[in-house]
């Protein structure tokens, strides 16, 4: 084999390896890649036009956070957490709590109840929440979700919420 057809061969077999290389590198990059993308707003509508509302009508002092996971609210002793406590409140979100702006202390609990809280599971899933944060001396303000709402009204309600929390220390 003269020496130009042998070396345009291994130039062609050279080629053909460094493809495949680039291809599988570029393939395996692409399967590695997380199916994860951002999310536009962490509050949809309905709990946005809440969240407005309730700014408005929260006391000097107090400031709300949302989506706050209830095992970051209320917790159990180790033993209780390994018995299968933990994970019951581990999983689950309250919609908004309503703590101290200086300290951060709990002060009381908002769930907004919207149509899907009529379904069977979901009762089961409030009576617990309802349970352990009366357990735990959390106070909570059911709250029936609406299109707007009236930040006096709920001035209101959250006053007698923190009555309630102030007539149950914990």
């Amino acid at each position: 084999m003269p020496f130009g057809s042998a070396f345009t061969s291994w130039v062609s077999v050279a080629a053909i390896l460094l493809a495949l290389y680039l291809l599988a590198r570029h393939l395996s990059r692409r399967a590695r890649r997380l199916p994860y993308f951002a999310r536009s707003h962490l509050l949809t509508k309905g709990e946005l036009a809440f969240y407005q509302s309730l700014r408005l009508a929260l006391p000097g002092g107090l400031i709300v956070s949302f989506k706050v996971r209830l095992s970051d609210v209320i917790n159990c002793a180790g033993d209780a957490w390994r018995q299968g406590f933990g994970a019951k409140i581990s999983q689950k979100h309250l919609d908004f709590v309503v703590v101290d702006a200086a300290t951060t202390a709990v002060r009381f609990v908002i769930e907004l109840d919207d149509r899907t809280h009529a379904r069977h599971d979901r009762r089961q899933r409030d009576a617990f929440v309802d349970r352990a944060l009366a357990t735990a001396g959390v106070p909570i303000l059911r709250v029936t979700a609406a299109p707007s709402y009236d930040p006096a009204a709920l001035r209101g309600a959250v006053l007698s919420s923190l009555s309630r929390a102030a007539h149950h220390p914990r």
